[in-house]
């Protein structure tokens, strides 16, 4: 067993003894699926984690639905531009010349600020932020939780809202956001750029990580506050959670008067809305998967992506073509169709084998001569914001000849 692979089982164990907090220098094998079952393991007073590989692994990956057969979470979903108007936010290297940008890479390369280079399923990180214990939340593996500062004050707004129109409230468990240096992160699809988080539920006194959310469990006044926070008050792209979950939130948001036309923007179940955020995916109904937009280091990513590439501060993000597979082609087929390998197929999916399935969605890398440089120019849609209340509405212009409100003071 090399060094590294000894280290991340280490971890692994000294997580089931200490209630789930990893130290800083954790990097485990398989990541979430790892951390999972050392917390759940600790807290229910069980044996510590199977050994990675295990046939008492693959069953333990069954029974809390952590991910499907071939090792991954169905996390990748890329949505197309929003076609709508929207603001930008500018980076400060906008301001700047490409010898300016080049001299702070070479003597002061932080100053340049957090950057999220490529896609969320195809990215990497620069100069990320990770986030910080707190009192509100737990990290559960803090060795991959970097984001960009976009990302790290959103995740702290939101939460910040639950407690304050419910004070006390419960810790979150806050699982995977990016690594370091973002790039392929076990067993997700996505997390590679700094703008994906895993966050739990909030649920009942026996609350624990990657527990799953039900009709008995779920505290659905926190969640829902959790959740519209989210949408209202940050610049959330997308947000995955089970359409069970979805079910729970959306009856108890319509009985405390919510707008239903607005949740059929927010909700994709029940919804024939063309843009719904909240979206199932398989695997969603133990944690939420949110994805925020990061106009600035998206931006600044654009800017400084040459430079950094010809210094050799990132490696360049791979181009990808999203298959979806066809029953009876294996990776050998789809290697031989696409001019690359089985192990880099493999390594883009964290597939843990060759296996494939029928009608599954995967990425394949493709041959570049150049690396992919990220968009140009980063537009963030409008919040999706409630109607007014009534009680909140404005008040009826006066007709002709009637007075009109009167006005304090």
């Amino acid at each position: 067993m090399g060094r590294s692979s000894l280290v991340s089982v280490l971890c692994a164990l000294l997580l089931a003894g200490c209630a789930g907090r990893a130290p800083e220098a954790a990097r485990s094998k398989d990541g979430l699926l790892r951390v999972a079952s050392a917390v759940s393991s600790e807290q229910r007073g069980a044996s510590p984690p199977p050994a990675p590989g295990t046939a008492e692994e693959a069953a333990l990956a069954d029974a809390h639905d952590v991910d499907d057969d071939d090792g991954e979470v169905d996390d990748g979903l890329e949505l197309p531009a929003d076609p709508g108007t929207g603001a930008r936010a500018h980076s400060p290297l906008s301001a700047m010349t490409e010898a300016q940008i080049e001299e702070l890479l070479s003597k002061d390369p932080a100053a340049l600020g957090p950057m999220s280079l490529g896609a969320t399923n195809a990215g990497a990180l620069f100069n990320g932020v990770r986030m910080p214990e707190g009192d509100r939340w737990e990290l559960v593996d803090p060795a991959h939780a970097w984001g960009t500062r976009e990302t790290i004050d959103a995740l702290d707004r939101a939460i910040a809202e639950v407690h304050r129109q419910f004070p006390g409230s419960p810790k979150l468990y806050i699982g995977h956001i990016s690594a370091r240096e973002g790039g392929h992160l076990s067993p997700h699809k996505s997390h590679q750029a700094g703008r994906d988080v895993d966050i739990s539920y909030f649920l009942d006194a026996r609350h624990r990580w990657y527990q799953r959310a039900t009709a008995a469990n779920l505290d659905r006044e926190r969640t829902w506050a959790f959740v519209r926070a989210l949408v209202t008050e940050t610049d959330v792209e997308l947000i995955l959670i089970d359409s069970s979950v979805q079910r729970l939130l959306k009856e108890y948001a319509l009985k405390i008067g919510e707008d239903k036309d607005w949740l059929d923007e927010v909700f994709q179940l029940g919804s024939r809305k063309p843009r719904p955020l909240v979206r199932h995916a398989r695997g969603h109904a133990n944690h939420i998967h949110v994805r925020f937009y990061s106009p600035i280091a998206q931006e600044s990513a654009a800017l400084a992506y040459p430079l950094l590439v010809k210094r050799g501060a990132i490696k360049p993000t791979s181009q990808y073509v999203r298959h979806t597979a066809k029953k009876g082609q294996t990776l050998g087929s789809l290697a031989r169709q696409y001019g690359t390998t089985v192990e880099a197929i493999k390594r883009a999916n964290g597939l843990r084998s060759a296996a494939i399935q029928a009608k599954r969605v995967y990425n394949i890398p493709r041959p570049s001569s150049g690396p992919a440089a990220p968009p140009k120019q980063v537009v963030v849609p409008p919040r999706r914001l409630p109607p007014p209340k009534a009680a909140d509405a404005p008040p009826p212009p006066a007709r002709h000849g009637e007075p009109g409100p009167a006005l304090d003071g």
